[in-house]
């Protein structure tokens, strides 16, 4: 059963994905929202696997919502136009409809939301050949050498990433997402939105309130997302 969460500023709209999703088995609407604010607090409170997202919602800012949610579901944005569709799919979007929404088109999207191949899938299923093994970091006006293997965690801070490592902290003016593609999986693991962490420094792990939460070297805890419970699951006999 895939939950659903329906955020659209006018009601109509809402309410015909609704009807739509009525009609179709493994499908269960949530909440419906017409404010960043409620979409927000219900996205990180209920977890949905699918969020209808208007590209308009709170005036244009549907693309920072998806930052400041802790929670990421796969993302339909809807829209009047295709103005924001490459911006829509630059933030990992699953599809882009446009309003008045079709009977066949909604149908589309929706397969998308169950074929097997947007499932999360593990780190280690496709693993490139080379990484290397020291990379260069911004420290003041100067690009600081550190090795790989030294690196501890990342975390994402809006378009940035802060680089935790056995040397101290840096800060990257890359995405995490971009950062991601460059370490080797099967070292680094990407285990919420926000955090990849180096598995060599995961010191212990123990479940709160039903979800993992992974315990670093130096004591940070570091809670496992939903969406990436797939990934850390080959660590655990």
């Amino acid at each position: 059963m895939h939950t659903i969460i329906i955020a659209d500023r006018k009601t109509e709209y809402r309410q015909q994905i609704r009807r739509h999703l009525d009609g179709r088995q493994g499908f269960r609407v949530v909440g419906e929202f017409d404010n960043s604010r409620e979409t927000i607090r219900h996205v990180n409170a209920l977890e949905p696997d699918v969020l209808f997202l208007d590209v308009e919602l709170g005036g244009g800012s549907a693309f920072e919502l998806t930052r400041s949610t802790e929670h990421l579901p796969k993302i339909i944005y809807t829209a009047s136009d295709g103005f924001h569709a490459q911006r829509a799919f630059d933030f990992d979007a699953l599809d882009y409809i446009l309003k008045p929404f079709g009977e066949a088109r909604l149908d589309a999207a929706l397969q998308k939301v169950s074929s097997p191949a947007r499932e999360e899938t593990s780190a280690y299923s496709k693993v490139p050949s080379h990484y290397h093994t020291n990379i260069f970091v911004e420290d003041g006006r100067r690009m600081k050498r550190i090795a790989v293997a030294d690196i501890r965690y990342l975390k994402a801070a809006g378009d940035y990433t802060i680089v935790y490592t056995s040397q101290g902290e840096f800060l990257s003016s890359s995405g995490i997402g971009l950062i991601e593609r460059k370490l080797d999986p099967r070292a680094f693991i990407r285990v919420h939105r926000s955090f990849i962490v180096n598995a060599d420094y995961i010191d212990t792990c123990h479940r709160e309130i039903g979800r993992l939460c992974l315990v670093m070297v130096d004591a940070q805890e570091i809670r496992v997302g939903k969406n990436y419970m797939s990934n850390i699951k080959p660590l655990i006999l």
